[in-house]
């Protein structure tokens, strides 16, 4: 037994049929003024038979079936009577009219039928907003001009639509005046279909063929789009939306690029080869009147660089391991022919260390994958990386030097190595650079000239390293012991010490024979310099915040050792040298005279101390190595007096 809920007059009722698709089960759709219900039946049969019923009941020829359905309205026609003109009354008939004309445009827009469905529903606002008293109505036609539209941007939404289907979707919400809401779908439309071909898209490991394919989908649709665009939406105010749509897209192309290319850390070769697939698509924009190579350009150019920058990393890492395992060892000898300023310092060759071969390799190998992806808005990265890369071995040299104990002959090696960087490898990246860019790279030139003074810098700690050293196996003046409870004599003789300090000079000496493009004279004379540098340092005249105490025989002894050394030493002695031995001496002297003012014992006179020196230097004979310029000869001459005077006691 059925139990009706509710009932509705037949004259108010929309039937329209949904669709006999077994999924949709077979439904209908009843309209009851803006109230909407859908029955189910169980088959397809029942559902006609349900419909037929309702046409004939309509009709009025219900015991009739075999009549004919009602037909469909006519075209809505302004009516108006005298009361309408009165009073903007509206009449039963016009009432009832409107109500058929809704139910109709139901009818139309359940059946998807768009462009019926629009011609209504205009005329219907017309028709209420021609006429007072229509309220209802007209908020009915609004209300169903809203569905409508929902309904073709649904089908706008639908990506890979054919030209003819947008065209017409189109045009029917530019007639309900959804202009920006179409719009917006047709892009949104778009970039769907972008999508959509994209993932259509197989990598299978290539990836310079898949950048290609994907450079074809992505800029075609983009110039189609652009094309569409421009016939559907005539308003320049709306070219806005599309400018902002294809800078959307670009970031997306770059985005997949990126991935594939930037972060799979390709070679410059392969982005170069993408690269060139992309540009050949804009092109191909930009005969049609869209130029977005600006565009491509500020999207990779962040890639670009942070590319080198990857590759300046790698090379510093390498160079880094290769510096650190160095045994700073002639790995091999390089030519100096084209490059002058090499030449006038090593001659015909160049001995280099390992690492400074690797470096070369590593600039040389920078360069060639650069030339795949050069322009000139990379040029700042490229020289600032290139520098780096230069800057960070020669650093790695100069921590070397300062925390290895590798030796006099192997950091002697590494001095001159950092000269060959300077003088070989920065005129070869230069040179190579500049036929890259097709233009002379100054700030790569100009590298030379600044760094010039590194291999200074680096042979200052070498000495200064060394000078400690020196001193602390041989004459410690830190330690030593000046309060020797002696008598001065004329068989007084420089100590023991400062003659094995003489001698490790000698062995630096003659390892600084086998570099010849290193000033022997600078090494030995800095060497001397900052073994003075240390004497004269206030903190080592100070023991516990007492003054450090001289006997008799201890000032003597210090004078005469610093007294042998310069004359030794010789012309090698600098004047700040000779004026730091000065300081020396008298600060002993005071020191004595300040502890012994009562004792009036003798103190000696230069000439006592010029006749010890030369005793020693004759009976030591051949004992000295050559020191260089004043000491060509291992006999007498290379003591000969022509030295600077030596500290004359007070």
């Amino acid at each position: 037994m059925l139990v009706a809920d509710r009932s509705f007059e037949l004259a108010n009722v929309t039937v329209a049929d949904v669709g006999d698709a077994a999924r949709s089960g077979f439904l209908v759709k009843i309209v009851n003024r803006a109230e909407t219900f859908l029955f189910g039946f169980k088959n397809a049969d029942a559902k006609n038979e349900f419909l037929l019923l309702i046409s004939h009941a309509k009709a009025g020829v219900f015991a009739d079936l075999s009549g004919p359905p009602p037909p469909m309205p006519m075209p809505l026609m302004p009516v108006h009577s005298e009361r309408d003109d009165d009073d903007g009354a509206v009449s039963s008939d016009q009432r009832k009219r409107m109500d058929e004309y809704i139910d109709t445009l139901d009818i139309h827009i359940a059946r998807r039928e768009f462009d019926a469905a629009t011609s209504l529903v205009l005329q219907l606002k017309q028709q209420a907003g021609a006429t007072a008293g229509l309220q209802d109505v007209r908020q009915a036609a609004d209300s169903h001009t809203a569905d409508l539209a929902r309904l073709i941007l649904a089908d706008l939404l639908i990506p890979c639509s054919s030209r003819k289907q947008v065209t017409q979707n189109v045009g029917l919400l530019h007639r309900l005046g959804w202009d920006k809401e179409a719009k917006g779908a047709f892009l949104a439309a778009r970039s769907a279909t972008i999508k959509n071909r994209t993932r259509q898209l197989k990598l299978e490991g290539n990836t310079q063929l898949y950048i290609r394919e994907l450079a074809i989908v992505y800029f075609r649709l983009i110039r189609n789009t652009c094309e569409w665009y421009s016939e559907l939406f005539a308003d320049p105010t709306m070219i806005s939306a599309l400018i902002a749509w294809v800078r959307q897209e670009m970031a997306g192309y770059a985005v997949i690029f990126r991935r594939h290319v930037f972060h799979e850390m390709q070679r410059f070769q392969v982005i170069a080869s993408c690269l060139n697939h992309t540009l050949a698509e804009v092109d191909i924009l930009g005969h049609a009147g869209l130029d977005l190579k600006f565009m491509l350009d500020q999207e990779f150019f962040p890639d670009l660089t942070s590319c080198i920058r990857s590759y300046e990393s790698r090379c510093l890492a390498l160079l880094t391991k290769v510096a650190s395992e160095d045994s700073l060892q002639v790995a091999s000898k390089v030519s100096t022919e084209n490059y002058p300023s090499a030449a006038a310092i090593f001659g015909p060759h160049i001995p280099i260390v390992s690492t400074v071969s690797r470096l070369d390799e590593s600039l040389t190998e920078f360069g060639n994958e650069l030339q795949f992806i050069v322009r000139d808005s990379l040029y700042s990265q490229v020289v600032a990386s290139v520098l780096a890369v230069i800057e960070g071995v020669l650093k790695q040299f100069l921590t070397i030097l300062r925390k290895r104990e590798s030796g006099y002959t192997r950091e002697l090696a590494l001095l001159v190595s950092t000269q060959a960087v300077i003088s070989w490898v920065i005129p070869r990246a230069a040179a190579h650079l500049d036929r890259i860019f097709g233009r002379t790279v100054s700030d790569i030139h100009n590298l030379e000239q600044r760094l010039e003074a590194f291999p200074l810098s680096l042979q200052d700690v070498f000495c200064q390293k060394h000078s400690v050293a020196i001193s602390k196996m041989t004459f410690d003046f830190v330690t030593a012991d000046f309060v020797i409870d002696s008598t001065v004599t004329d068989a007084m003789q420089p100590s023991p010490q400062m003659e094995q300090l003489l001698g490790q000079l000698g062995v630096v000496a003659r390892d600084l024979d086998q570099w010849p493009s290193l000033s022997k004279r600078s090494i030995l004379s800095s060497l001397i310099d900052c073994l003075f540098v240390q004497m004269i340092d206030h903190r080592n005249w100070e023991n516990n915040g007492s003054k450090r105490m001289f006997s008799h025989y201890g000032v003597h002894q210090l004078v005469l050792d610093i007294h042998f050394l310069l004359r030794v030493c010789g012309s090698l002695v600098s004047k700040s040298t000779n004026n730091m031995a000065n300081r020396v001496c008298e600060k002993a002297l005071r020191s004595y005279f300040a502890a012994n003012a009562n004792k009036g014992r003798e103190m000696m006179n230069k000439s006592w101390y010029d006749a010890r020196v030369l005793t020693t230097m004759h009976r030591l004979g051949f004992s000295f190595p050559d020191f260089g310029n004043g000491f060509e000869h291992r006999s007498q001459q290379s003591f000969d007096t022509g030295a600077r005077e030596s500290p004359e006691p007070s």
